[in-house]
């Protein structure tokens, strides 16, 4: 099947709201809180040190998620289903198409 073909099968656009749900996510978890940080130093709870601690956090965590979302989409899916955390609040609203192949999800909680 020709890419544009695939792009537009259900299964491919269920793969990419996932990957833009968690991309957006995974973002927000970093620049958030340095967007308070921001906001904290501007009123003066926060000083330069404090900020630029912040700032060099920040851009640690960023290398992380742009080297993660480098990765090949079949291991980016399959990575996002082990984020216990996210994917299945995310998989309630989003469920994949009929006899979509998720992966197994851990053991059930007791």
């Amino acid at each position: 099947m020709s890419p544009s073909k695939r792009s537009q099968t259900p299964e491919y656009q269920w793969e990419q709201a996932l990957l833009d749900a968690y991309y957006d996510y995974r973002w927000h978890l970093i620049l958030d809180p340095l967007y308070d940080n921001f906001q904290q130093w501007k009123t003066g709870e926060v000083d330069h040190d404090q900020m630029d601690e912040a700032i060099h956090l920040t851009h640690k965590q960023t290398r992380q998620i742009y080297c993660l979302f480098m990765e090949k989409r079949a291991f980016l899916i399959h990575i996002i289903q082990l984020d216990l955390d996210w994917f299945p609040v995310w998989l309630k609203d989003n469920p994949p198409p009929e006899g979509y192949p998720l992966i197994p999800a851990g053991p059930a909680e007791d």
